[in-house]
């Protein structure tokens, strides 16, 4: 089975038996859209894929450079950073083409932290613009910091 077929738990399971793997990596997203992961145990996983897990949900309060923000009201030290439920979804399965056969997955927050997880509000506002007949299309820009004329790529400047 290829990764780009996962469709379900089960597919989820197979492909990860198939492939022999101790562990997969399973990955959500900040507020930022920063991805942040971790390897998960087979068993885990397994297990994750049937009930869920839980996910430090300081993820959903500070930025792309690990600093908490100041005003938030659904994470900080006033809730102290509890675990937030996180389900996995199948189909987000992708090879990891730098680490041989090792698979990874996207998370979904859920329960109150759905109404703020990025990709569920990206869910929403898809959903949104097709019942309003819009098809949604979309791509990333890539930055570089500028000096002078020239673009820093790695620190040096390019001609």
């Amino acid at each position: 089975m290829q990764a780009s077929e996962v469709r379900t738990a089960a597919d989820a399971r197979a492909i990860v038996v198939e492939r022999g793997l101790s562990h997969v990596k399973v990955g959500v997203f900040d507020t930022d859209g920063i991805m942040r992961g971790k390897y998960m145990g087979r068993e885990k996983f397994f297990s994750a894929l049937e009930k869920g897990f839980g996910f430090c949900d300081v993820v959903l309060g500070w930025d792309s450079n690990d600093q908490l923000y100041d005003n938030t009201s659904f994470t900080g030290w006033h809730t102290a950073y509890p675990d937030a439920f996180v389900k996995i979804a199948p189909e987000t399965c992708r090879d990891v083409p730098f680490e041989g056969e090792m698979l990874l997955f996207l998370g979904d927050f859920d329960g109150a932290a759905e109404a703020i997880c990025p990709r569920s509000t990206l869910k929403r506002v898809l959903k949104l613009a097709a019942d309003m007949g819009y098809r949604v299309n979309a791509a990333a820009e890539l930055s570089f910091p500028i000096r002078g004329n020239r673009a820093l790529c790695s620190g040096e400047e390019l001609p």
